[in-house]
């Protein structure tokens, strides 16, 4: 097994721990038998699960002080499977509805991919609320409020740089996980727009 493959197998791996790959396997045997029908219901399903992600994103935010520090790891999970898929998707045509063809970047994959981004930003602004210790203003230090926290997410997401200075390894390693996601995030995206310009290119 060389590089790519292993790659791809643990992208593969990763992406069925997900509950919504347990819900579209099971859309795709019913598609077999109604291929119309069912391959409609597939794409509402997953721009449901990713709407449905970011909606829950903005409420975990904005609930943080009232929700317990255990469900920030729940929610790096998340993040982690955002980019799992994205990754799935741009470079092996896989954890899609229709794999094993090469991807089209239509404007349906984009708007999702920068949807899954900013849901990513937002929680991330959650972990921070629950996770780290920063040096605040007024000489303060320690976990990061909702505001900052926001403020610190996407500073790290557009700058890769951070608004608020780590105080300690667990909290550099966070914000340093933060930035490769981005950075491999944004190739992604660009990717998707170079490929969106190519096939928009070939149609003239």
């Amino acid at each position: 097994m060389n590089s790519t493959r292993l790659v791809e197998w643990l992208v593969v791996w990763v992406y069925r721990l997900s509950p919504y790959a347990w819900l579209d396997a099971g859309m795709a045997r019913m598609e077999r038998r109604d291929h119309g029908r069912w391959r409609q219901a597939r794409y509402i399903a997953s721009e449901c699960y990713i709407v449905g992600w970011l909606v829950l994103s903005v409420l975990l935010w904005w609930q943080a002080s009232e929700l317990p520090a255990w469900l920030a790891w729940p929610v790096l999970l998340r993040i982690a499977g955002i980019l799992n898929k994205e990754i799935g998707v741009v470079l092996f045509g896989r954890c899609k509805i229709t794999p094993g063809r090469i991807v089209a970047a239509t404007g349906r994959t984009i708007v999702l991919a920068l949807e899954n981004y900013a849901t990513a930003a937002l929680l991330m602004a959650f972990v921070y609320t629950k996770m780290g210790r920063f040096h605040l203003p007024h000489g303060e230090s320690g976990v990061l409020d909702g505001g900052h926290a926001l403020v610190q997410s996407l500073s790290v997401q557009f700058s890769m740089s951070g608004a608020y200075r780590p105080l300690d390894l667990d909290t550099w390693v966070l914000v340093m996980a933060q930035s490769a996601f981005s950075f491999l995030f944004s190739l992604i995206v660009i990717s998707l727009f170079v490929s969106l310009l190519d096939i928009g290119s070939d149609r003239h």
